[in-house]
């Protein structure tokens, strides 16, 4: 926690800071008390089913700017601040309504996801089914880790501050909520619990680091108590959100490890199609690695004879520096010339 305290005095001594009137502000607009907690809960459960639905028919028709429209109308942001706002201020009360409103919510957009999915009359019966949309929220990795922990340190910058509000749903663009929720339930019903579980893990990921990274910004702008027993109950807050942050970081890296050595195969792949036989037309290629073993499942098209596949499986092994199991389909070309008056 030294480097973190560290960077958050230097945060402080550059950032304005805000006055106690501006904080009570925020903290009773993000999360109300009292009477008007109840028509904040319907208020928030009703737009959280709409942005579900909406989110899952955008999902479900391959629609980028229906996806969109469902995060503007999402309102999972404001009780992820309000729970960082409430680790700031050590409010104990809060912490814990803010806590048990986002779980509700998260299980309520993932029924409503399922529901939206038996509903759309989709018939999904393998992950190659799901739509473009649905597949790029089933893998996540370090970059939406950096993207949720951007846009957690931009919503801690904006909440507290009365001229920049204006900002808030554009940080609810910029990180997805509700559509990976929206992901998870389409994926459980489509009986695709892997995708499923890496659905969940990006809504994860982009939970903690906003937490994490707005409690950070509001700590740097002046919200914290001024007692000490309270602070001691900030930094174990803070050091709570700091776990969540590392566990999420654990399976992501992972991720994006495999990514770049598939990816790396891949280009090794290409390469050595061309040295083997710069004449061959790819059709089609397939390529994997598991456990440093390269699989590849390649189909060419070629007018003339191609050389021989244990060569080509040779050159994959010396640019893979590893085993390569090879499956080659080849087909010819006809060239066929006509002409007609």
């Amino acid at each position: 926690m030294t480097a973190l305290a560290g960077m958050s005095a230097a945060a402080r001594r550059r950032l304005p800071r805000i006055s106690l009137s501006d904080r009570d502000a925020m903290m009773d607009e993000l999360l109300p008390t009292g009477d008007r907690f109840r028509s904040y809960l319907w208020r928030f459960t009703t737009l959280l089913v709409l942005s579900a639905a909406i989110a899952a028919f955008g999902l479900l028709s391959d629609s980028v700017a229906v996806v969109i429209g469902a995060m503007l109308v999402a309102p999972l942001m404001t009780p992820i601040l309000a729970t960082a706002a409430a680790i700031c201020t050590s409010d104990s009360r809060r912490l814990v309504r803010a806590t048990v409103v986002l779980i509700g919510g998260t299980l309520l957009a993932i029924a409503v996801g399922i529901i939206v999915s038996k509903l759309s009359g989709r018939t999904i019966v393998s992950a190659d089914d799901l739509p473009t949309e649905v597949l790029s929220r089933t893998e996540p990795g370090l970059l939406d880790l950096g993207i949720a922990v951007a846009a957690g340190a931009a919503g801690g910058y904006v909440a507290p501050r009365r001229d920049a509000t204006s900002a808030l749903p554009g940080v609810g663009i910029a990180v997805a909520l509700v559509p990976p929720l929206a992901v998870v339930g389409i994926t459980l019903e489509a009986g695709a619990t892997s995708d499923a579980r890496g659905a969940l893990l990006l809504y994860l990921t982009n939970l903690a680091a906003i937490i994490f990274a707005g409690a950070v910004m509001l700590l740097a702008s002046g919200v914290a108590p001024p007692e000490i027993d309270a602070q001691r109950r900030v930094r174990v807050g803070l050091m709570v959100t700091v776990g969540a942050v590392v566990a999420v970081a654990i399976p992501l890296t992972l991720h994006t490890l495999e990514v770049i050595e598939d990816t790396q195969f891949e280009r090794a792949v290409t390469a050595a199609i061309r040295e083997w036989d710069d004449t061959v037309d790819v059709v089609e290629l397939s390529t994997d690695v598991d456990d440093g073993r390269g699989n590849v499942e390649l189909r060419i098209a070629s007018a003339n004879e191609s050389r021989p596949a244990w060569e080509l499986a040779e050159l994959i092994a010396v640019r893979h520096d590893g085993p390569v199991d090879l499956l080659l389909a080849s087909q010819s070309i006809d060239e066929i010339q006509v002409s007609a008056r």
